[in-house]
């Protein structure tokens, strides 16, 4: 039976059909989907495991003896001022040392020459010459210090082990290289001893020798850059750049500069000053309304003004002639008098040039003055500045030289203390005498560390584990189809609306059709088949949807031709007319109509090209058939211009016409991959069913197609799919359709 819950789900849990086909489908789960190619990993596992076997079989043995000795002085002399443990101590001086010189070439040549000859027969005959026998030792052969009892400190005791083939043999060469070592122990450390000293004494003298020229090189750089002082009197002898430090030059030069910042700024607001002054003009009220902008005080009356001052008079006498002019009038000899003794003022200040000095021209001498000694102390500054950068850029390379090699000296001198150090100790060391070196445990004979089987079946088991999944994730990558319902939602982002099985045409109807209905038409031919029952199944989810008072005209199409998207259409409106709906069928495909052919109708003289194309009426294309409830718009003629029909205004008008009179109008429309007549049709839809098969290509296919309805805003609905089997419709699918033949069978018997 169909899923009836992907439209029926609750609004928290299920997004509607169109706002989840607006979107992008989710990206799938690379994790999961190898995961569920377990197969793939188990076999890989499998033969990780047996090759992890195999390579345990194949890889020859080895064996392992081991050995241990306590290295003792005979006559142990502490460092100077040491305190505490000595026996720590005497650890710290020489052991180490001797860990060396046990894995010495030296002390292996003298085992490969003088001891292994001793230690015949061996099973695995032993190499030829000393070179070979030496490389052997030293591939096989290993040292480490054990640790003091309960502590991470080294103690004086020797863990040796060596490695090899067989058995019996490795034993054999680990007691000739005990004897070597204990034979030639005083002479090959007096030696070494030796050797260690003079190649200690030469980097102590070379480091020395380097210091001294370093010291040179530094003195030259600090005569340049301070010349050479008296101590006693403090005197220059010989002049350098400076005596001051770089970093006090920079201060000071950052110092200036922000003074000449300061200067520069005030030498700014000086100018803009005597600017103002400049444009004050002569008479006593514009100088006095800028001495107010500048703040300059007046020491004259601020009424009439000093009588003594011509301004002042000459403003007085006009004020006079002003109120005696509205009693006297103009001919009056006092008005007479008066405009002569203005025109004389005025004449008198023309000859003067002016206004004599007052405040105002103070203050500009006092601006002048103040700028010319702000430009002396720029001059002064500017100079400062040039003879400090010069002198920092004379110093800078100089005080970087010194640095560099205070540095150096440093290093050396910290180099020369390790080395005296390490003298002082190789020194006590040797004095000392001879080391004693005694068993603790005897070579034993070899026991096998290796191949173990746990480590090669896990390694087998990583290795497997990683080709299982690579095959699983190349398995996945390379899957294009789909593998159950919850696949399709999950790669597609739609809901499943059903899955109808392979509809079998040689079943016997169980109904006598009238006209020669095609026998893909089950729900109404075999209305108790599975195939009629999953398409009740939708139908179901159409009717109770949420959203469905939107849904009446509905578009079904399909991806590519043979998905079967004209026998989903027509069994749909079948079931939805058998279900008391008013329904109209419409062949919208005018490339290979087939409503016409399902239903046994002659191929019709008009059809919906016909009134698209304004040459006959609705009423007249419009067909009934034996279906109550259902009427049929077949294709007509079919046009040489398919999509040009569908996307004209007049197709539009039909489907209102339609809407009007019918309950459903199911749209049969082109594959969406083949034609881009779908594409016309979707936005005019209220939505769009789209049908596939499952095949090999049915993922990218029906992505394709949802991609290029979403791009035309359509409003996807769901899928079926069609002729679907049982491994199709995943787990239980298959039991739900045999529980749908007994169920249909059960409600047709009248007993029941």
């Amino acid at each position: 039976m169909a899923n009836f819950n992907s439209l029926l789900d609750s609004p928290e849990s299920q997004t509607s059909p169109a706002s989840a086909a607006q979107g992008e489908a989710p990206t799938p789960n690379i994790m999961y989907g190898v995961i569920k190619r377990w197969p793939w990993l188990i076999l890989g596992l499998t033969v990780g495991l047996i090759l992890g076997f195999l390579y345990h079989m194949q890889r020859p043995p080895v064996y392992q003896s081991s050995a241990q000795l306590m290295v003792i002085k005979n006559r142990p002399e502490l460092i100077a001022g040491g305190a505490g443990d000595s026996r720590v101590q005497v650890v710290e001086d020489y052991v180490a040392g001797q860990v060396i010189l046990l894995k010495s070439e030296t002390i292996l040549k003298l085992a490969a020459e003088k001891r292994l000859d001793e230690q015949q027969p061996f099973q695995v005959p032993l190499p030829a010459t000393t070179a070979e026998r030496i490389s052997l030792m030293k591939s096989r052969f290993d040292v480490t210090r054990e640790k003091e009892p309960g502590t991470q400190s080294p103690s004086n005791v020797l863990q040796l082990t060596f490695k090899f083939s067989e058995p019996t043999d490795s034993p054999k060469y680990l007691r000739a290289i005990i004897t070597a070592y204990r034979d030639g122990l005083t002479g090959v450390y007096e030696d070494a001893s030796t050797g260690l000293l003079k190649r200690l004494d030469e980097e102590i003298v070379s480091l020395k020798q380097s210091q001294t020229m370093t010291r040179t090189e530094m003195n030259e750089a600090e005569r340049k850059l301070r010349g050479v002082v008296d101590d006693a009197t403090g005197t220059v002898l010989v002049p350098g750049i400076s005596q001051e430090d770089l970093s006090s030059i920079r201060t000071r030069m950052s110092a200036n500069r922000n003074t000449e910042l300061t200067l520069k700024l005030r030498q700014i607001l000086v100018a803009k000053e005597l600017a103002d002054v400049k444009d004050a003009g002569t008479t006593r009220a514009s100088r006095l309304a800028v001495m107010a902008k500048l703040g300059v005080p007046s020491e004259r009356p601020a009424i009439l003004g000093d009588l003594r001052d011509p301004d002042s008079l000459l403003a007085n006498f006009k004020y006079r002639k002003s109120e005696l002019g509205v009693r006297l009038g103009p001919g009056h000899p006092d008005m007479i008098a008066l405009t002569n003794q203005i025109k004389a003022i005025e004449a008198d200040l023309a000859k003067r040039g002016g206004p004599p000095e007052d405040e105002l021209e103070q203050h500009r001498r006092k601006l002048d003055n103040e700028q010319s000694g702000i430009a002396a102390q720029l001059k002064i500054l500017e100079k400062e500045l040039a003879d400090d950068e010069e002198k920092a850029r004379q110093i800078s390379p100089l005080q970087r030289t010194i640095e560099a090699h205070q540095a150096t000296l440093l290093r050396d001198g910290m180099r020369i203390a390790e080395k005296e150090m390490e003298r002082k100790q190789v020194n006590s060391t040797r004095s000392a005498g001879g080391f004693e070196v005694k068993d603790v445990t005897a070579p034993n004979t070899g026991t096998q560390i290796a191949p173990v089987l746990m480590q090669s079946l896990l390694l087998g088991a990583v290795l497997g584990l990683l080709l299982g999944t690579g095959l699983g994730l190349r398995a996945e990558l390379a899957d294009r189809g789909f593998h159950s319902p919850e696949d399709i939602r999950r790669r597609l982002g739609l809901p499943v609306l059903g899955h109808i099985p392979l509809i079998r045409t040689t079943d016997p109807s169980e109904v006598t059709p009238i006209a020669a209905l095609d026998p893909v038409l089950a729900v109404f031919l075999r209305p108790r088949s599975a195939e009629a029952e999953a398409v009740r199944g939708i139908r179901t989810q159409l009717l109770f949807s949420t959203n469905n008072k939107t849904h009446q005209v509905i578009q079904i199409t399909s991806p590519n031709a043979g998905d079967g998207k004209s026998t989903v259409a027509a069994n749909l409106a079948i079931a939805l007319a058998r279900a008391d709906k008013r329904v109209v069928l419409v062949d919208c495909d005018f490339r290979k109509p087939r409503v016409h052919t399902l239903f046994g109708l002659p191929n019709p003289a008009v059809g919906l090209a016909s009134v698209v194309a304004d040459q006959a009426d609705l009423g007249d294309a419009i067909q009934a058939c034996e279906i109550d409830n259902l009427s049929l718009l077949p294709c007509g003629p079919r046009p040489s211009n398919p999509a040009e029909l569908l996307s004209h205004p007049k197709f539009q008008e039909i489907l209102t016409d339609l809407r009007s009179s019918y309950d459903y109008v199911i749209l049969d429309t082109p594959p969406v991959l083949a034609v881009s007549d779908p594409a016309a049709v979707a936005p005019r839809a209220d939505g769009v069913i789209l049908v596939f098969r499952m095949n090999g290509d049915a993922h990218p296919n029906a992505e394709r197609a949802r991609q290029a309805l979403v791009a035309v805003s359509a409003r996807l609905l769901g899928v079926v799919v069609n002729a679907s089997t049982n491994r199709d419709m995943g787990y239980g699918y298959g039991n739900g359709y045999k529980s749908g033949y007994q169920y249909s069978d059960a409600y047709s018997d009248p007993k029941q």
